[in-house]
């Protein structure tokens, strides 16, 4: 039995276009164990996200815990200083990403927003 099955569905139903994608019961095997979560009160300046504490970096769950529809919350690589988003979630929005080996931060369009981060190692 696999370590991670995960699923993704997508329909989108907007006027003349409809569309329906999914991926079932994707599986994973996990060679090393072990999970970072954290949860970021982000502001507007890039904020690292320590992955110090894991051998190999592997699937990520990201949510934005921002209530407040404008907001939003991007996540991606870094280097140096700059943060190059690969993800930029809505109020409640959340993705799932395989991380490649690397430095990863976040940061949000408005003081005071939140993102759950959860990185398996693998």
């Amino acid at each position: 039995m696999a370590d991670v099955a995960y699923s993704v569905n997508l329909a989108v139903s907007a006027g003349a276009l409809a569309f329906n994608a999914s991926s079932g019961r994707v599986t994973s095997n996990l060679a090393t164990t072990g999970i970072l979560a954290v949860t970021l009160n982000l502001g507007t300046a890039t904020q690292a996200i320590s992955t110090a504490a894991l051998s190999s970096l592997g699937l990520c769950y990201a949510r934005s815990l921002t209530t407040t529809t404008t907001h939003t919350v991007s996540f991606g690589r870094i280097s140096g200083t700059t943060l190059f988003d690969v993800v930029r979630l809505r109020a409640g929005d959340a993705a799932v990403l395989r991380l490649a080996p690397g430095n990863y931060a976040a940061k949000a369009a408005v003081e005071g927003s939140r993102l759950l981060v959860q990185i398996l190692e693998e």
